[in-house]
C-alpha cells in the first residue's frame, strides 16, 4: 500500500495535464510513497494513450462517460491504493514540500478532517479557495462582499500555521482514505462546483476539522481550454449557479430553504439580465457574449427545474433525466447522440 494517492480528473485539458504530470514526476519518494491516478473524462483514448507511454509509472483510467467532477474523483478513489488521498485539479502545479506538509498535517488531524493549502495564480496572487457555508448572509458573491465589508460576520479563525474556514476548495484537498469513506465520498448530485462545499459540510457534521495551511501553496493556472471558448465559459458560470441551488436543497429545509431558493433565483435573474443586456448591446465583444449565452442557459435550467421538480443539474449523473454529455464543448453533438438513443 502507498502512503498517498494523488487523483485528478481531466477533460480535454491536454496542455494543463502535461504540465501537471511533469510537476508530479519531479516528486521523489524520499519522505513518502505515492501513486498518481488520472481519470480521463474526454473519451479520447488515442490522446490518453500518449500519456501512458510518457508516464508508465502513473495510472490512467478512461471514464465511460463525462459524468462530472464528483463522479471522476470517486472513480479515482475506488482505484486508489493509498492510505491518504490528495485530490488536485489538472491545472495545478505542486511541490514535494507542499505535499509533504499537507500529508503531515492530515496524519495528526482528528478523524474526518480535510486539509488544503494556499492556492496561488501564476503571478503569485492568492486565489479564493475557502469560505463560508451558504446562508442568507453569504448566498451570493455580492452579498458576501457587503457582509464582509461591514463585518457582519467574523472572518474564519486562524493561527500562525492554519486557517479554519467552513469549506476548502476541492481543487487541492487531502484526507485519509478511511475518512473519505466515512464522510461518504463526493456527492454525484453535483456535476461541477459545490461538491467540495458539500463534502466539507458533511465532514464537519462528523466532527472533522477543515484546515488550510498558510505557509505552503499550490499554483493553479487558468484552465487553458476555457480561455477562448465562449460556450464553455457560459456553461461553467451557469453550472456554478445551479450547484448553489442543489446545495441548498440538500442542506436546508422548510421556510428557510424556500426563502434561500427564492432570493437566489431573484438575484440570478436580475444580475444575469443586466449582463445579458450588455452582451446583446455589445455583441461584437466576445467577452460579453458569455453573459447573454449564460443567461439563456440559466432560464432553460429554471424552466426544467420547475417542470421536473428538481434542482439537480441536467448534466449530473443523479438527474432524473440524466444524459451524460460526451463533450461539453459541443452540445450539438450531445443532442444528436441523445436523439439516436431515443430512436
Amino acid at each position: 500500500m502507498k502512503d498517498l494517492s494523488i487523483i485528478t480528473v481531466n477533460m480535454r485539458n491536454w496542455e494543463n495535464l502535461s504540465r501537471f504530470l511533469g510537476s508530479l514526476a519531479l516528486i521523489t519518494e524520499s519522505y513518502f510513497t505515492y501513486e498518481v491516478i488520472v481519470i480521463d473524462n474526454s473519451l479520447e483514448p488515442e490522446n490518453i494513450n500518449k500519456y501512458k507511454l510518457l508516464y508508465p509509472e502513473f495510472k490512467f483510467i478512461l471514464n465511460t462517460k463525462n459524468s462530472g467532477a464528483a463522479n471522476g474523483k470517486n472513480l479515482g478513489a475506488a482505484n486508489s491504493n493509498g492510505k491518504y488521498l490528495l485530490f488536485l485539479d489538472v491545472n495545478s502545479l505542486i511541490s514535494e514540500k507542499s505535499v509533504l506538509a499537507m500529508l503531515d498535517q492530515a496524519k495528526v488531524s482528528r478523524s474526518n478532517s480535510v486539509v488544503s493549502c494556499r492556492q496561488l495564480s501564476a503571478k503569485g496572487e492568492d486565489i479564493k479557495s475557502y469560505g463560508y457555508f451558504p446562508s442568507m448572509l453569504t448566498l451570493t458573491d455580492w452579498l458576501e462582499s457587503i457582509v464582509r465589508f461591514f463585518r457582519i460576520i467574523d472572518k474564519p479563525s486562524e493561527n500562525k500555521r492554519l486557517v479554519f474556514p467552513d469549506w476548502i476548495s476541492g481543487s487541492a484537498m487531502m484526507m485519509s482514505k478511511t475518512s473519505f469513506n466515512r464522510i461518504g465520498k463526493w456527492n454525484e448530485r453535483f456535476w461541477i462546483y459545490y461538491e467540495d462545499v458539500d463534502f466539507c459540510y458533511r465532514a464537519s457534521q462528523l466532527g472533522g476539522a477543515v484546515l488550510m495551511l498558510k505557509k505552503v501553496s499550490v499554483q493553479r493556472d487558468q484552465i487553458i481550454s476555457t480561455r477562448s471558448n465562449i460556450e464553455l465559459k457560459a456553461m461553467l458560470k451557469t453550472e456554478q449557479k445551479i450547484s448553489n441551488h442543489e446545495y441548498i436543497s440538500l442542506h436546508e429545509d422548510g421556510v428557510k430553504e424556500v426563502l434561500m431558493h427564492f432570493f437566489l433565483v431573484l438575484s440570478n435573474l436580475i444580475t444575469g439580465f443586466i449582463g445579458a443586456l450588455l452582451g446583446l448591446v455589445f455583441y461584437s465583444r466576445r467577452s460579453l457574449q458569455v453573459f447573454s449565452k449564460g443567461y439563456l442557459k440559466l432560464l432553460n435550467y429554471y424552466l426544467k427545474a420547475l417542470l421536473l421538480d428538481t434542482w439537480i443539474s441536467p448534466r449530473a449523473i443523479k438527474h432524473p433525466e440524466s444524459f451524460q454529455f460526451i463533450n461539453p464543448l459541443d452540445e450539438k453533438i450531445a443532442v444528436m447522440q441523445n436523439k439516436k438513443l431515443q430512436i
